[in-house]
């Protein structure tokens, strides 16, 4: 979003059992035909320090069999299948966006950048606003260029003032805005102990994130209601679902959103005016660049960040999560002291970075670093893969 925009030591070899009588090694010209004997076994490779052998067995083998069902009949079938999904959403995106006029902030680049360029393939007029001019003109090319239509205007969200020009114009401009992404956001990974001195951390990020969203409601909201017609997205975090520590200035103002939507929504409910909640889990953007300690984590791209913003405009739902963002929020409210402690476990796994501690140097705590290297980075890898999309 434009918003602020060694290998493991290995264990030593366990002792193969000695044959009593070791068979000779015969000459290669002696060797039986490739075709008749097979490519020779290829040697296992020792498991990382701290995990059983058996257990890195299973991952290898379990990596071997989903390769094989991927180049089976009944992988390509599903290949095929999946793809015909898609032309199908295809479809019914165009259905539901051709010839209206589609908001979309922070569309200069990462996850907005996306979502203007399949909109405006479905048949939508796209208005993209961000903050640098040059980079909208450069999605306003490449819209243009696949023969969508596009207009972009520079605004600075967290601008309350900007925010009012934009939609004023807008409005003069077409008329009016069908529906309206609100996508633009910065976050910040500064746990509360070394918050305590930077309180403007928590307003600048409540004045994007928060207020600068809420401006363009306002802004936009009062057509649509005259219309009867219109809908609201905004692209929330998976935080907002699972609590993560480091986050409590981003995820509070996600939730602020989260709360008006829900409050405003039960308002509008009989103008035919909707709102949806995107619960967006960890996204490979501009975004989180600074933060290298992502680079090991498994992450959506913009393209499939896109895809769930795509559905929220199909099918216009309450809220678009993934399960692990259910389960964490189900979590949290059945059993909170052990979501707590978990929550704990992952604050004392992932440091903070040194530009979060106020010191100088590679802002990318674990910038570099091989995840299986040891055991606590081994540990990091494993909590970031089986929560993966929460940013911790």
């Amino acid at each position: 979003m434009v918003t602020t925009k060694k290998a493991a030591a290995p264990t030593a070899p366990i002792p193969r059992r000695k044959a009593s009588t070791p068979a000779p090694v015969k000459p290669a010209r002696q060797s039986a035909p490739a075709s008749a004997k097979g490519p020779a076994p290829k040697r296992a490779r020792p498991a990382p320090e701290g995990v059983p052998a058996a257990v890195a067995k299973a991952a290898r083998t379990a990596k071997q069999v989903t390769r094989l069902i991927r180049q089976s009949p009944v992988g390509q079938a599903g290949t095929a299948a999946q793809a015909m999904v898609r032309a199908g959403k295809s479809s019914r995106l165009a259905q539901e966006v051709r010839d209206k006029v589609v908001v979309v902030t922070g569309a200069s680049s990462g996850i907005g950048e996306d979502c203007a360029l399949k909109l405006a393939a479905a048949g939508a007029t796209v208005i993209l606003a961000a903050r640098t001019p040059q980079k909208l003109a450069e999605t306003v090319a490449r819209i243009e260029a696949q023969g969508g239509h596009a207009f972009a205007y520079a605004c600075d969200i967290a601008d309350l003032a900007d925010c009012d020009r934009f939609c004023q114009t807008v409005l003069e401009n077409h008329g009016h805005v069908d529906i309206l992404i609100n996508n633009a956001g910065r976050s910040i990974r500064r746990s509360v102990k070394h918050s305590f001195d930077r309180f403007h951390d928590f307003e600048r990020t409540m004045q994007l994130n928060f207020f600068g969203a809420l401006r363009l409601i306002f802004g936009f909201a009062p057509t649509m209601l005259a219309r009867k017609q219109g809908h609201i997205i905004n692209i929330s975090s998976i935080g907002v679902l699972a609590s993560p520590p480091r986050f409590s200035a981003y995820v509070a103002s996600k939730a602020a959103l989260d709360a008006f939507s829900w409050c405003a929504a039960s308002e509008f409910a009989d103008s035919n005016v909707r709102f949806t909640t995107v619960n967006m889990p960890l996204v490979r953007t501009p975004m989180i660049a600074p933060t290298r300690l992502y680079d090991a984590f498994p992450a959506l791209s913009p393209d499939e960040a896109a895809e769930l913003v795509m559905k929220a405009v199909i099918e216009k739902p309450k809220r678009v999560a993934t399960g692990l963002g259910l389960v964490g929020a189900v979590a949290q409210a059945l059993t909170p002291g052990i979501s707590e402690f978990v929550l704990n476990q992952a604050f004392r796994l992932f440091p903070d970075s040194r530009a979060a501690q106020g010191k100088n140097g590679d802002t990318g705590e674990a910038a570099g670093q091989d995840l299986a290297g040891n055991p606590v980075e081994l540990a990091r890898k494993l909590f970031s893969q089986v929560f993966s999309g929460i940013h911790w």
